[in-house]
Protein backbone atom coordinates (compact mmCIF):
# COMPACT_ATOMS: atom_id res chain seq x y z
CA UNK A 1 0.00 0.00 0.00
CA UNK A 2 1.11 3.26 -0.95
CA UNK A 3 1.34 6.02 1.41
CA UNK A 4 -1.59 8.12 -0.36
CA UNK A 5 -3.38 4.74 -0.22
CA UNK A 6 -2.61 4.96 3.47
CA UNK A 7 -3.61 8.57 4.19
CA UNK A 8 -6.98 8.14 2.32
CA UNK A 9 -8.86 6.09 4.87
CA UNK A 10 -8.19 8.95 6.86
CA UNK A 11 -9.18 11.54 4.51
CA UNK A 12 -12.20 10.70 3.61
CA UNK A 13 -13.47 11.64 7.37
CA UNK A 14 -12.00 14.97 7.13
CA UNK A 15 -15.56 17.37 7.79
CA UNK A 16 -15.64 19.12 4.93
CA UNK A 17 -13.62 17.09 2.44
CA UNK A 18 -16.37 17.62 -0.13
CA UNK A 19 -17.27 20.82 0.84
CA UNK A 20 -18.05 23.60 -2.28
CA UNK A 21 -18.11 27.64 -2.29
CA UNK A 22 -19.69 29.75 -4.19
CA UNK A 23 -16.74 32.79 -5.53
CA UNK A 24 -16.98 35.52 -8.13
CA UNK A 25 -16.40 33.10 -11.01
CA UNK A 26 -18.98 29.87 -9.96
CA UNK A 27 -19.20 26.92 -6.96
CA UNK A 28 -15.48 25.87 -6.54
CA UNK A 29 -14.36 22.58 -4.50
CA UNK A 30 -12.81 23.58 -1.59
CA UNK A 31 -9.24 22.40 -1.67
CA UNK A 32 -7.91 23.08 1.64
CA UNK A 33 -4.15 23.98 2.21
CA UNK A 34 -3.88 25.97 5.47
CA UNK A 35 -2.74 23.39 7.91
CA UNK A 36 -0.09 25.05 9.62
CA UNK A 37 -3.25 27.76 10.64
CA UNK A 38 -5.58 25.44 12.03
CA UNK A 39 -6.32 21.74 11.34
CA UNK A 40 -9.80 20.69 9.98
CA UNK A 41 -12.49 18.55 12.19
CA UNK A 42 -12.98 14.79 12.11
CA UNK A 43 -15.99 12.83 11.72
CA UNK A 44 -15.18 10.40 13.96
CA UNK A 45 -13.85 12.55 16.98
CA UNK A 46 -17.28 14.50 16.31
CA UNK A 47 -19.11 11.61 16.42
CA UNK A 48 -17.60 10.06 19.78
CA UNK A 49 -18.01 13.79 21.26
CA UNK A 50 -21.18 14.01 20.37
CA UNK A 51 -22.29 10.21 20.79
CA UNK A 52 -20.20 8.59 24.30
CA UNK A 53 -18.30 11.72 25.93
CA UNK A 54 -21.49 13.90 25.31
CA UNK A 55 -23.83 11.94 27.31
CA UNK A 56 -21.87 11.75 30.49
CA UNK A 57 -20.88 15.93 29.95
CA UNK A 58 -21.64 17.02 34.03
CA UNK A 59 -18.59 19.41 35.73
CA UNK A 60 -15.70 17.82 37.38
CA UNK A 61 -14.49 19.09 41.17
CA UNK A 62 -16.96 16.24 42.26
CA UNK A 63 -16.73 12.17 42.47
CA UNK A 64 -20.37 11.85 43.99
CA UNK A 65 -22.65 11.45 40.51
CA UNK A 66 -22.22 9.88 37.75
CA UNK A 67 -21.35 12.53 35.12
CA UNK A 68 -18.78 14.25 37.65
CA UNK A 69 -17.12 10.91 38.47
CA UNK A 70 -17.12 9.93 35.04
CA UNK A 71 -16.03 13.24 33.21
CA UNK A 72 -12.95 13.69 36.19
CA UNK A 73 -11.90 10.65 35.17
CA UNK A 74 -12.46 11.19 31.60
CA UNK A 75 -10.08 14.84 32.17
CA UNK A 76 -7.13 12.90 33.91
CA UNK A 77 -6.94 10.43 31.50
CA UNK A 78 -7.47 12.91 28.62
CA UNK A 79 -3.98 14.60 30.51
CA UNK A 80 -2.38 10.87 31.19
CA UNK A 81 -2.67 10.96 27.37
CA UNK A 82 -1.22 14.28 26.33
CA UNK A 83 1.55 13.68 29.11
CA UNK A 84 2.45 10.57 27.37
CA UNK A 85 3.01 11.77 23.80
CA UNK A 86 5.54 14.31 24.91
CA UNK A 87 7.25 11.73 27.32
CA UNK A 88 6.99 13.85 30.02
CA UNK A 89 8.43 12.64 33.34
CA UNK A 90 6.79 12.08 36.78
CA UNK A 91 7.73 15.85 37.66
CA UNK A 92 6.12 16.88 34.48
CA UNK A 93 2.81 18.77 35.05
CA UNK A 94 0.18 19.62 33.07
CA UNK A 95 -2.08 22.57 32.41
CA UNK A 96 -4.45 23.22 29.83
CA UNK A 97 -5.66 27.20 28.54
CA UNK A 98 -7.26 28.99 26.35
CA UNK A 99 -6.99 27.92 22.49
CA UNK A 100 -3.56 27.43 21.95
CA UNK A 101 -0.15 27.73 22.35
CA UNK A 102 -0.38 32.08 22.88
CA UNK A 103 -2.41 31.33 25.57
CA UNK A 104 -0.50 28.86 27.18
CA UNK A 105 2.81 30.38 27.34
CA UNK A 106 1.34 33.92 28.50
CA UNK A 107 0.16 31.79 31.43
CA UNK A 108 3.49 30.02 31.92
CA UNK A 109 5.02 33.57 31.95
CA UNK A 110 2.71 34.56 34.73
CA UNK A 111 3.54 31.62 36.52
CA UNK A 112 6.93 32.20 36.32
CA UNK A 113 6.58 35.66 37.46
CA UNK A 114 7.52 37.43 34.92
CA UNK A 115 4.33 39.35 33.26
CA UNK A 116 3.48 42.56 34.98
CA UNK A 117 1.08 44.77 34.64
CA UNK A 118 2.47 47.88 32.46
CA UNK A 119 1.32 50.95 34.80
CA UNK A 120 3.46 48.90 37.52
CA UNK A 121 6.66 48.00 35.26
CA UNK A 122 8.48 51.42 35.13
CA UNK A 123 8.49 50.98 39.68
CA UNK A 124 9.53 47.56 39.72
CA UNK A 125 11.85 46.91 36.46
CA UNK A 126 14.03 50.02 37.48
CA UNK A 127 14.53 48.63 41.15
CA UNK A 128 15.86 45.02 40.04
CA UNK A 129 19.72 44.67 40.13
CA UNK A 130 21.28 43.74 36.86
CA UNK A 131 22.07 40.17 37.76
CA UNK A 132 18.34 39.94 38.89
CA UNK A 133 17.24 40.66 35.57
CA UNK A 134 16.55 37.21 33.77
CA UNK A 135 17.50 36.41 30.32
CA UNK A 136 15.57 34.86 27.38
CA UNK A 137 17.10 33.39 24.10
CA UNK A 138 15.08 33.01 21.33
CA UNK A 139 15.82 32.03 17.53
CA UNK A 140 15.10 34.53 14.67
CA UNK A 141 12.60 32.07 13.38
CA UNK A 142 10.09 32.55 16.24
CA UNK A 143 6.55 33.23 15.99
CA UNK A 144 5.58 36.25 17.49
CA UNK A 145 3.71 34.29 20.59
CA UNK A 146 7.67 33.41 21.39
CA UNK A 147 8.97 36.50 21.13
CA UNK A 148 6.51 39.46 21.28
CA UNK A 149 5.29 38.02 24.71
CA UNK A 150 8.59 37.39 26.02
CA UNK A 151 9.68 41.36 25.46
CA UNK A 152 6.47 42.37 27.06
CA UNK A 153 8.12 40.36 30.66
CA UNK A 154 10.70 41.87 32.91
CA UNK A 155 13.06 39.85 30.92
CA UNK A 156 16.11 40.82 28.24
CA UNK A 157 15.54 39.11 25.24
CA UNK A 158 18.19 38.06 22.56
CA UNK A 159 17.14 36.92 19.05
CA UNK A 160 20.20 34.36 18.47
CA UNK A 161 20.82 35.51 14.55
CA UNK A 162 24.25 33.88 13.12
CA UNK A 163 26.19 34.80 10.54
CA UNK A 164 25.76 31.06 9.35
CA UNK A 165 22.08 30.57 10.08
CA UNK A 166 22.87 26.73 10.60
CA UNK A 167 25.07 27.83 13.80
CA UNK A 168 21.88 28.33 15.94
CA UNK A 169 23.74 25.84 18.69
CA UNK A 170 27.49 27.80 18.62
CA UNK A 171 25.33 31.14 18.24
CA UNK A 172 24.01 30.57 21.61
CA UNK A 173 27.06 29.21 23.10
CA UNK A 174 28.35 32.57 22.34
CA UNK A 175 25.40 34.45 23.67
CA UNK A 176 25.12 32.61 27.13
CA UNK A 177 28.89 33.50 28.29
CA UNK A 178 27.91 37.17 28.02
CA UNK A 179 24.45 36.81 30.76
CA UNK A 180 26.75 33.84 32.99
CA UNK A 181 26.06 36.51 36.27
CA UNK A 182 22.26 36.39 35.07
CA UNK A 183 20.61 34.20 38.06
CA UNK A 184 17.66 33.10 35.35
CA UNK A 185 18.56 32.03 31.84
CA UNK A 186 15.80 30.91 29.70
CA UNK A 187 16.20 29.25 26.45
CA UNK A 188 12.71 29.32 24.56
CA UNK A 189 13.09 28.15 20.82
CA UNK A 190 11.09 26.96 17.97
CA UNK A 191 10.27 23.83 17.97
CA UNK A 192 9.74 24.15 13.74
CA UNK A 193 8.75 27.37 11.88
CA UNK A 194 5.51 27.90 10.63
CA UNK A 195 6.84 29.84 7.64
CA UNK A 196 9.47 27.66 6.30
CA UNK A 197 8.90 24.33 8.29
CA UNK A 198 12.77 24.24 9.14
CA UNK A 199 13.40 22.60 12.70
CA UNK A 200 16.31 24.26 14.51
CA UNK A 201 17.92 21.22 16.85
CA UNK A 202 15.95 22.32 19.57
CA UNK A 203 17.68 19.44 21.87
CA UNK A 204 21.25 20.72 21.25
CA UNK A 205 20.04 24.14 22.09
CA UNK A 206 18.66 22.83 25.34
CA UNK A 207 21.69 21.42 26.32
CA UNK A 208 23.70 24.19 26.14
CA UNK A 209 21.09 26.18 28.38
CA UNK A 210 21.20 23.11 30.92
CA UNK A 211 25.13 23.43 30.86
CA UNK A 212 24.77 26.90 31.54
CA UNK A 213 22.66 26.41 34.81
CA UNK A 214 19.65 27.71 32.71
CA UNK A 215 16.20 26.08 31.29
CA UNK A 216 14.68 24.90 28.21
CA UNK A 217 11.91 25.64 26.84
CA UNK A 218 10.31 24.35 23.14
CA UNK A 219 7.50 26.13 21.28
CA UNK A 220 5.74 22.69 18.85
CA UNK A 221 2.53 24.99 17.87
CA UNK A 222 3.51 24.53 13.97
CA UNK A 223 4.91 21.29 14.73
CA UNK A 224 2.91 19.32 16.79
CA UNK A 225 0.54 17.50 13.99
CA UNK A 226 3.90 15.97 12.21
CA UNK A 227 6.85 15.02 14.93
CA UNK A 228 7.60 13.10 17.87
CA UNK A 229 7.86 15.63 20.90
CA UNK A 230 10.16 14.15 23.42
CA UNK A 231 10.70 16.18 26.61
CA UNK A 232 13.53 13.54 27.69
CA UNK A 233 15.40 11.92 24.92
CA UNK A 234 18.45 9.86 26.16
CA UNK A 235 20.62 11.96 26.21
CA UNK A 236 20.08 13.87 29.82
CA UNK A 237 21.26 16.95 29.56
CA UNK A 238 18.82 17.42 26.60
CA UNK A 239 15.68 17.37 27.96
CA UNK A 240 12.99 20.27 28.15
CA UNK A 241 12.04 21.75 30.99
CA UNK A 242 8.89 23.22 29.25
CA UNK A 243 6.75 22.48 26.35
CA UNK A 244 3.67 24.34 24.55
CA UNK A 245 1.54 23.61 21.93
CA UNK A 246 -1.80 24.18 19.66
CA UNK A 247 -3.33 21.07 18.96
CA UNK A 248 -6.02 23.31 17.08
CA UNK A 249 -3.92 22.67 14.17
CA UNK A 250 -3.93 19.10 14.05
CA UNK A 251 -6.60 16.89 12.14
CA UNK A 252 -9.64 16.59 14.67
CA UNK A 253 -7.81 19.21 16.38
CA UNK A 254 -10.26 22.73 16.18
CA UNK A 255 -12.46 23.46 19.70
CA UNK A 256 -9.30 22.15 21.26
CA UNK A 257 -7.48 24.28 24.05
CA UNK A 258 -3.62 25.19 24.67
CA UNK A 259 -1.23 22.38 26.17
CA UNK A 260 1.29 23.78 28.35
CA UNK A 261 3.56 20.83 30.08
CA UNK A 262 6.77 22.02 32.72
CA UNK A 263 8.74 20.50 35.65
CA UNK A 264 7.74 21.43 38.54
CA UNK A 265 10.66 22.97 40.11
CA UNK A 266 9.80 25.67 37.88
CA UNK A 267 6.45 26.95 39.92
CA UNK A 268 7.45 29.16 42.83
CA UNK A 269 4.04 30.88 42.97
CA UNK A 270 2.48 31.41 46.19
CA UNK A 271 -1.21 31.98 44.66
CA UNK A 272 -2.30 30.32 41.77
CA UNK A 273 -2.72 32.44 38.09
CA UNK A 274 -6.52 32.83 38.14
CA UNK A 275 -7.71 31.70 42.22
CA UNK A 276 -10.97 30.88 42.28
CA UNK A 277 -13.50 27.35 42.43
CA UNK A 278 -11.44 24.58 42.33
CA UNK A 279 -8.21 25.70 43.59
CA UNK A 280 -9.59 26.67 47.02
CA UNK A 281 -8.32 23.84 50.06
CA UNK A 282 -10.48 26.12 52.39
CA UNK A 283 -12.17 29.37 53.63
CA UNK A 284 -13.38 30.84 56.13
CA UNK A 285 -15.70 33.74 56.82
CA UNK A 286 -12.60 35.83 58.18
CA UNK A 287 -10.75 35.80 54.72
CA UNK A 288 -8.60 33.08 55.71
CA UNK A 289 -7.76 30.56 53.01
CA UNK A 290 -5.54 27.93 51.77
CA UNK A 291 -4.98 26.70 47.94
CA UNK A 292 -4.49 22.89 46.60
CA UNK A 293 -0.67 22.05 47.02
CA UNK A 294 -0.98 19.43 43.91
CA UNK A 295 -0.22 22.09 40.73
CA UNK A 296 -2.25 20.97 38.01
CA UNK A 297 -5.36 21.39 39.88
CA UNK A 298 -4.25 24.82 41.83
CA UNK A 299 -3.89 26.06 38.09
CA UNK A 300 -7.32 24.84 36.78
CA UNK A 301 -9.23 27.54 38.07
CA UNK A 302 -12.82 28.01 37.93
CA UNK A 303 -14.59 25.01 35.40
CA UNK A 304 -12.09 23.25 33.59
CA UNK A 305 -11.74 22.87 29.48
CA UNK A 306 -12.59 19.01 30.00
CA UNK A 307 -14.15 18.97 26.64
CA UNK A 308 -11.51 20.73 25.14
CA UNK A 309 -8.91 18.55 27.00
CA UNK A 310 -10.79 15.53 25.56
CA UNK A 311 -10.19 16.98 21.82
CA UNK A 312 -6.90 17.38 22.69
CA UNK A 313 -5.82 13.33 23.61
CA UNK A 314 -8.23 12.43 20.63
CA UNK A 315 -6.60 14.26 18.51
CA UNK A 316 -2.98 12.85 19.50
CA UNK A 317 -4.36 9.46 19.40
CA UNK A 318 -5.45 10.25 15.72
CA UNK A 319 -1.85 11.43 14.97
CA UNK A 320 -0.56 8.46 16.55
CA UNK A 321 -2.63 6.01 14.34
CA UNK A 322 -2.18 7.60 11.04
CA UNK A 323 1.60 7.21 12.58
CA UNK A 324 4.63 9.96 12.87
CA UNK A 325 7.21 8.17 10.48
CA UNK A 326 4.16 8.19 7.43
CA UNK A 327 3.00 11.64 8.03
CA UNK A 328 6.93 13.17 8.01
CA UNK A 329 7.15 10.15 4.37
CA UNK A 330 4.35 11.26 2.81
CA UNK A 331 5.34 14.91 3.54
CA UNK A 332 8.81 14.70 2.16
CA UNK A 333 6.53 12.77 -1.07
CA UNK A 334 4.02 16.22 -1.13
CA UNK A 335 7.55 18.65 -0.74
CA UNK A 336 9.71 16.66 -3.58
CA UNK A 337 6.27 16.91 -6.25
CA UNK A 338 5.71 20.41 -5.26
CA UNK A 339 9.79 21.37 -5.62
CA UNK A 340 9.63 19.56 -8.92
CA UNK A 341 6.63 22.01 -10.37
CA UNK A 342 8.23 24.81 -8.72
CA UNK A 343 11.76 24.85 -9.98
CA UNK A 344 10.68 25.20 -13.19
CA UNK A 345 8.93 28.84 -12.81
CA UNK A 346 11.56 31.38 -12.48
CA UNK A 347 9.01 33.96 -11.44
CA UNK A 348 8.63 32.15 -8.31
CA UNK A 349 11.15 32.73 -4.94
CA UNK A 350 11.02 30.33 -2.31
CA UNK A 351 11.68 30.76 1.47
CA UNK A 352 14.40 29.25 2.73
CA UNK A 353 15.05 27.82 -0.68
CA UNK A 354 18.30 26.16 0.47
CA UNK A 355 16.63 24.40 3.04
CA UNK A 356 14.18 21.28 1.49
CA UNK A 357 14.32 19.29 4.81
CA UNK A 358 11.36 20.62 6.32
CA UNK A 359 7.73 19.90 7.17
CA UNK A 360 4.93 20.51 4.65
CA UNK A 361 4.74 23.95 4.18
CA UNK A 362 6.24 26.12 1.31
CA UNK A 363 6.31 29.55 2.19
CA UNK A 364 6.92 32.04 -1.52
CA UNK A 365 6.25 35.16 -3.44
CA UNK A 366 5.49 35.67 -7.20
CA UNK A 367 7.87 38.81 -8.78
CA UNK A 368 5.53 41.40 -9.38
CA UNK A 369 2.17 40.03 -8.02
CA UNK A 370 0.98 40.85 -4.70
CA UNK A 371 0.86 38.08 -2.21
CA UNK A 372 -2.57 39.09 -1.29
CA UNK A 373 -3.77 39.05 -4.59
CA UNK A 374 -2.16 35.58 -5.18
CA UNK A 375 -3.93 34.40 -2.01
CA UNK A 376 -7.14 35.67 -3.64
CA UNK A 377 -7.42 34.23 -6.65
CA UNK A 378 -6.54 30.99 -5.68
CA UNK A 379 -9.90 31.05 -3.96
CA UNK A 380 -11.95 32.82 -6.32
CA UNK A 381 -10.76 30.95 -9.23
CA UNK A 382 -9.94 27.71 -7.95
CA UNK A 383 -11.21 27.26 -4.53
CA UNK A 384 -8.07 26.79 -2.92
CA UNK A 385 -7.46 27.86 0.90
CA UNK A 386 -3.90 28.85 1.64
CA UNK A 387 -2.76 32.23 3.25
CA UNK A 388 -0.90 35.53 2.52
CA UNK A 389 1.23 38.01 4.74
CA UNK A 390 3.90 37.34 7.49
CA UNK A 391 2.39 34.34 9.24
CA UNK A 392 2.56 36.46 12.71
CA UNK A 393 6.86 35.87 12.37
CA UNK A 394 7.80 39.56 11.25
CA UNK A 395 11.13 39.33 12.92
CA UNK A 396 11.82 36.26 10.39
CA UNK A 397 10.30 37.80 7.78
CA UNK A 398 13.16 41.20 8.13
CA UNK A 399 15.82 38.02 7.77
CA UNK A 400 13.73 36.27 4.98
CA UNK A 401 13.18 39.12 2.88
CA UNK A 402 16.07 41.05 2.97
CA UNK A 403 14.67 44.06 5.16
CA UNK A 404 17.26 46.88 6.56
CA UNK A 405 16.09 48.59 9.25
CA UNK A 406 16.00 52.36 7.10
CA UNK A 407 13.36 50.35 5.15
CA UNK A 408 11.66 48.69 7.87
CA UNK A 409 10.95 52.07 9.79
CA UNK A 410 9.72 53.62 6.60
CA UNK A 411 7.04 50.88 6.27
CA UNK A 412 6.22 50.44 9.40
CA UNK A 413 5.69 54.74 9.73
CA UNK A 414 3.15 53.94 6.41
CA UNK A 415 1.27 50.68 8.47
CA UNK A 416 1.11 53.43 11.45
CA UNK A 417 -0.58 55.57 9.33
CA UNK A 418 -3.10 53.62 7.90
CA UNK A 419 -1.59 52.16 4.47
CA UNK A 420 -0.56 48.54 4.14
CA UNK A 421 0.45 48.85 0.58
CA UNK A 422 3.90 48.24 1.05
CA UNK A 423 3.95 45.49 4.17
CA UNK A 424 5.86 42.66 3.21
CA UNK A 425 4.47 38.92 2.94
CA UNK A 426 4.51 35.47 1.03
CA UNK A 427 1.77 32.74 0.41
CA UNK A 428 2.00 30.27 2.21
CA UNK A 429 1.00 26.75 0.98
CA UNK A 430 0.52 24.19 3.95
CA UNK A 431 0.29 20.50 2.69
CA UNK A 432 -0.58 17.68 4.72
CA UNK A 433 -0.23 13.69 3.85
CA UNK A 434 -3.93 13.83 3.57
CA UNK A 435 -3.99 15.79 0.48
CA UNK A 436 -3.36 13.74 -3.04
CA UNK A 437 -0.91 13.84 -5.56
CA UNK A 438 -3.86 15.20 -8.08
CA UNK A 439 -4.87 17.87 -5.11
CA UNK A 440 -1.69 18.67 -5.24
CA UNK A 441 -0.46 18.87 -8.96
CA UNK A 442 -3.87 20.95 -9.03
CA UNK A 443 -2.71 23.81 -6.55
CA UNK A 444 0.57 23.96 -8.63
CA UNK A 445 -0.81 24.59 -12.10
CA UNK A 446 -3.67 27.08 -10.77
CA UNK A 447 -0.42 28.87 -9.21
CA UNK A 448 1.10 28.63 -13.08
CA UNK A 449 -2.12 29.89 -14.45
CA UNK A 450 -2.15 33.12 -12.22
CA UNK A 451 1.20 33.97 -13.50
CA UNK A 452 0.66 33.13 -17.11
CA UNK A 453 -2.54 35.25 -16.41
CA UNK A 454 -2.08 37.87 -14.17
CA UNK A 455 -2.39 40.88 -16.45
CA UNK A 456 -5.89 39.95 -17.35
CA UNK A 457 -6.94 38.62 -13.67
CA UNK A 458 -5.66 41.29 -11.83
CA UNK A 459 -8.10 43.79 -13.38
CA UNK A 460 -11.00 41.89 -11.62
CA UNK A 461 -9.89 43.50 -8.36
CA UNK A 462 -9.43 46.73 -5.92
CA UNK A 463 -6.93 46.92 -3.47
CA UNK A 464 -7.83 48.45 -0.06
CA UNK A 465 -4.92 49.68 1.20
CA UNK A 466 -6.51 49.98 4.98
CA UNK A 467 -6.22 46.54 5.48
CA UNK A 468 -4.03 45.20 2.47
CA UNK A 469 -6.25 43.08 0.81
CA UNK A 470 -7.94 42.62 -2.88
CA UNK A 471 -11.36 42.42 -3.32
CA UNK A 472 -13.64 41.47 -6.60
CA UNK A 473 -14.95 44.64 -8.07
CA UNK A 474 -18.37 43.78 -8.64
CA UNK A 475 -19.00 41.46 -5.49
CA UNK A 476 -20.05 43.40 -2.16
CA UNK A 477 -17.67 42.36 1.16
CA UNK A 478 -18.83 40.09 3.30
CA UNK A 479 -19.79 41.20 6.85
CA UNK A 480 -21.25 38.95 10.21
CA UNK A 481 -24.52 39.89 9.41
CA UNK A 482 -24.72 37.98 6.45
CA UNK A 483 -23.90 34.59 8.28
CA UNK A 484 -27.08 34.99 11.30
CA UNK A 485 -28.92 32.17 9.90
CA UNK A 486 -26.05 30.27 10.47
CA UNK A 487 -26.69 30.38 14.23
CA UNK A 488 -30.73 29.56 13.77
CA UNK A 489 -31.63 26.57 15.90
Amino acid sequence: MSLEQHFNKFRENIVGIDAKFETPYGIKDMIYADWIASGRLYAPIEDLMKNKFGPMVGNTHSEASETGVVMTMLYKQAKNIIKQHVNAGKDDCIITEGSGMTGAVNKFMRILGLSIPDQAEKYIKEDIPKEDVPVVFVTYMEHHSNHTAWLETIADVVVLLPEDDTDLVGELEREIVKYKNRKLKIGSFSGGSNVTGVIPDYHKLAEVMHKNKGFAFVDFAASAPYIEMNMHPENKLQYLDAVFFSPHKMLGGPGSSGVLIFNKKLYKSKRPDHPGGGTVLWTNRWNEYAYLENIEAREDGGTPAFLQTIRVALAIRLKEKMGVKNILDREHELLKIAYAEFDKLPQIHILANDKRDRLGVISFYVENIHHNLVVKLLNDKFGIQVRGGCSCAGTYGHYLLHVSKSDSHRITEMINNGDLTEKPGWVRLSLHPTMTNDELYFVLDAIKQIIENIKEWESDYIFDKSVGEFFHKDVPRKTPELFNDWFDL
